[in-house]
Formats: structure tokens, sequence, C-alpha cells
């Protein structure tokens, strides 16, 4: 050994670049290590509202905007499939029907698709035969999605899928009103 700290095959020209390409690189290495920081977050589950507490917001809504909640009927879309209307407007021909995972299923392909280009407009189906005029709201339990989070890690609270249920049926009701559906 010649006494040099230098690495063997260094030349004594190229010294001084070969320092400044380790010390570069010990601090990339330290910046990436300390500005890791936390491993991404996944998503909080999420739940649909409850039936329940869905309909309770959708009476609500009707009281809200001066129309009668009556337990709805089922009726009849074009292709013969009955859907249960959960909330009807006494003495008018319209309802809310607030559709869960397992209506979805049985009513399979009887309702018409979203127009995902709509984004979040409202989706109403028209009864058959009698029930011809019949205008309802059809409101899809994954549309009111929340989590059971506390604090701020929380994506969609309880309070925020209310109010939006809440919103839509008060949006639907005031287009009956303006447009004096029977």
């Amino acid at each position: 050994m010649n006494g040099s700290h230098w690495p063997p095959g260094v030349p004594r020209g190229a010294r001084p670049k070969w320092i400044l390409r380790a010390l570069t690189l010990a601090l990339v290495a330290l910046h990436g290590a300390a500005c890791g920081g936390p491993p991404p977050r996944t998503a909080n589950p999420t739940r649909a509202l409850d039936e329940r507490r869905a309909i309770d917001i959708i009476i609500r809504a009707f009281h809200e905007e001066r129309d009668e909640p009556i337990p709805g009927k089922s009726l009849l879309l074009a292709d013969g499939t009955p859907l249960e209307v959960d909330v009807a407007a006494k003495g008018k021909r319209y309802g809310v029907s607030y559709i869960t995972a397992n209506e979805r299923f049985k009513l399979g392909k009887a309702l018409p698709p979203r127009d995902l280009s709509m984004g979040d407009a409202l989706q109403l189906v028209n009864g058959t035969g009698s029930d011809a005029q019949a205008r309802i709201l059809v409101v899809h339990d994954s549309d009111y999605l929340y989590d059971d989070q506390v604090g701020t890690d929380r994506e969609a609270s309880t309070i925020t899928a209310e109010r939006k249920l809440a919103r839509d049926v008060r949006d639907f009701l005031v287009h009956a009103h303006s447009q004096r559906w029977p």
C-alpha cells in the first residue's frame, strides 16, 4: 500500500471528481430516505345508507317540499318487471325508489342503464299501462356511501351521504312541482 486513501485504480487527476460524485450520491440517498414519507393510504371501506334510514330521509324531503308522503306501490317497468316505489306523493303520480344491491340484482337489465356522461343527473323511469304517467326517481344506494372512520381521515361521513340523498330528492320534487306533474 502506498499510504494513499484513494481507491485503487483512480488516477491522481480524477480524484476530486470521484469525491464529488461520491458526495453527490450520498446526498441523494440521504435526501431520498428523509423525504420518503409515510406509505400511501388505502381507501377507507365504505357502505351504503341503510334502506330504512334512506326512506326516513326521503319522507323528510317530501315534507320539506310540502308533498304528503305515502307508502309507494309496485309498478311495472317497460319489460314487465315490477319496481317497488318506496315513497310516493299523495294524490300525485310521482315517487322515489331507493334501489339496494339486492333489488339491483333482481331488476337485472329492467332498469335502463345510467348515462355516465350525464354525471350526477337524476335517473327517472316511467311505469307502463295504467301507471304510464307515473314518474319515479330511481336512487341507487351505491351513490350514497359513507365510511365509519372517526376523525380527519374520513372520506365521506354519514351526514354527507344523507344530505346528498335529501338534496337529490328535493331537486326531483322541485322539478315535479315546476313541471306541474299530475
